[in-house]
C-alpha cells in the first residue's frame, strides 16, 4: 500500500494529504509512466504544490451549523451547504492566482496568453478587477462572460483561474465542515455530502470500499459500490465498463442509463502514492475514449489547460 495512503477503520472516508515533495515525487512517477503527459503533468503538479503552500497559510472562521438544521440535513440526505456558503481568504486567494498566473505563462502554452492579461490585470490598480465578484459568481454558478470581457481572456481561462485560487480556502472549508458527518458515515447519493457538487474520480481502497472525490471541494467520502453515480438506474441493467490490460489500475464505468461515466482508480493494483489531482490529469485518454463512446462526465470541473 501507498505509505502516505491512510486508510482508516470502519467506514471512514480516506483522507489523502500529500505534502509538496510528495506531490513532485508523485508527479515525477507519473511523467515516468505517462512521458505523453509530461509538459501537462509539470503545469499541474506546480499548481498543486502553490495550493499546498497557500493551504498552509489560510484562516478562515469556521461554519457552523445549528443542530437542528444538522438533524434535518441528515434526515433528508442534503448537503451540509451549498457552494455559495464557503468562504474565501481574499489574499491568500488573490497572491496564488499570480503564482498561478506566472506558472501559466511559462509553462500552459494554450493558457500562457492568458495568464498574462490576467497577471497584468491583478497588477493594475485601475483594471477594476473584482476577485470577490468572480468568485461568488463561479460559486453560484452564474455566467462570467461579463467579467471575461473585462478582463481580456476566455471565460473557460477566467474560471480555470478563478477555482484554481480559491481552492485551499475551499478545501479548508470542507475538512472542517466533514466533522459534523456521522461516523461510519455511507453517502448513497452520489453528490458530496460536504457541498452538494458532483464527484470527478472514484477508487477502490485497499479493503475494495468504493471512495469518491469531490470535483470542487476535495472532500473524500464512501459510497455504495454497485450502480451509478448520478442516476438510480437499476445497475444491472444500465451499467458497464472498460479497461486496458495495460493499465490494470484503472477502470471507466459508464451508465447507459444517464450517459455519465466516472473513472475509477483500484488502489489495490497500484504500487505509488496516490494523489486524486493528479490521477484525473494523468488519466485524459480516458476521457476521451468515454467522449468518443458517447459519454459525458457526471461533473462540470474546469480545465485541463496545457
Amino acid at each position: 500500500m501507498p505509505p502516505d495512503l491512510k486508510i482508516p477503520d470502519h467506514s471512514q472516508p480516506v483522507n489523502i494529504d500529500l505534502t509538496q515533495e510528495q506531490i513532485m515525487n508523485t508527479a515525477n512517477a507519473l511523467r515516468k509512466t505517462r512521458p505523453a503527459y509530461g509538459p501537462m503533468i509539470e503545469f499541474y503538479s506546480q499548481v498543486f504544490t502553490a495550493q499546498a503552500e497557500a493551504s498552509q497559510t489560510i484562516s478562515l472562521d469556521p461554519i457552523v451549523i445549528e443542530p437542528d438544521i444538522l438533524a434535518l440535513k441528515f434526515k433528508n440526505e442534503m448537503p451540509l451547504i451549498t457552494p455559495s456558503q464557503f468562504k474565501i481568504e481574499m489574499n491568500e486567494s488573490k497572491k496564488l492566482m499570480e503564482t498561478i498566473c506566472g506558472l501559466a505563462a511559462a509553462h500552459a502554452p494554450n493558457l500562457s496568453q492568458a495568464g498574462e492579461t490576467l497577471a497584468q490585470c491583478l497588477k493594475n490598480p485601475e483594471s477594476q478587477v473584482d476577485l470577490k465578484a468572480l468568485f461568488d459568481a463561479l460559486l453560484d454558478s452564474r455566467d462570467i462572460s461579463d467579467m471575461a470581457i473585462l478582463y481580456k481572456i476566455s471565460p473557460e481561462a477566467l474560471g480555470f483561474f478563478g477555482f484554481t485560487a480559491m481552492a485551499p480556502s475551499i478545501q479548508a472549508c470542507s475538512a472542517q465542515l466533514s466533522v459534523y458527518l456521522k461516523e461510519n458515515f455511507v453517502q448513497s447519493k452520489g453528490y458530496c455530502p460536504v457541498c452538494g457538487s458532483l464527484p470527478n474520480l472514484a477508487f477502490l481502497d485497499e479493503s475494495g470500499k468504493k471512495q469518491v472525490s469531490c470535483s470542487l471541494c476535495a472532500h473524500i467520502w464512501q459510497t455504495r459500490r454497485m450502480g451509478c453515480l448520478f442516476c438510480d438506474a437499476p445497475p444491472q441493467k444500465h451499467q458497464d465498463y472498460f479497461f486496458s490490460n495495460e493499465e490494470k489500475e484503472y477502470r471507466v464505468y459508464c451508465c447507459d442509463h444517464c450517459r455519465h461515466y466516472i473513472k475509477t482508480v483500484d488502489l489495490r493494483e497500484m504500487g505509488r502514492r496516490f494523489f486524486p489531482k493528479l490521477e484525473q490529469i494523468a488519466t485524459l485518454h480516458l476521457d476521451i475514449k468515454a467522449k468518443e463512446q458517447g459519454y459525458t462526465p457526471g461533473d462540470n470541473s474546469i480545465g485541463p489547460y496545457t
